[in-house]
């Protein structure tokens, strides 16, 4: 099977772009184990040059998860569950560096989950 990736990018700017609760390694971790994907954190200051709510996004510190599986099933509940823990990340880069197939499954989730789009 082919591997599914995405990266989801939550920009914790305040209540109404930042995730619903602290992004911790442990709790990635739980639902990785859950259901039998990958997931990595990465906390970045920056990334693209830009400016986003009236701030430099090189300013702006960036909580960036990967998810990544073989199964489309567990990836699919994996982002589901992160979306429920989260919400959706709020910013228009926010699958920026997913793979074509990890974005649309997604989107969908988001829009599905959250309302998104």
């Amino acid at each position: 099977m082919v591997e599914i990736m995405a990266t989801l990018r939550w920009f914790p700017l305040g209540p109404i772009e930042g995730p619903l609760e602290p992004i911790k390694k442990d709790d990635l971790a739980n639902i990785a184990r859950q259901y039998g994907v990958s997931i990595s954190l990465e906390e970045m200051r920056g990334a693209v040059q830009g400016e986003t709510r009236g701030r430099a996004i090189e300013e702006i510190t960036q909580s960036i998860v990967t998810v990544s599986a073989e199964d489309e099933g567990a990836f699919r509940e994996a982002v589901r569950a992160l979306v429920k823990k989260y919400r959706a990340p709020r910013t228009t880069y926010a699958t920026l560096g997913s793979d074509e197939r990890g974005e649309k499954v997604v989107r969908e989730l988001f829009e599905e989950e959250d309302g998104w789009l």
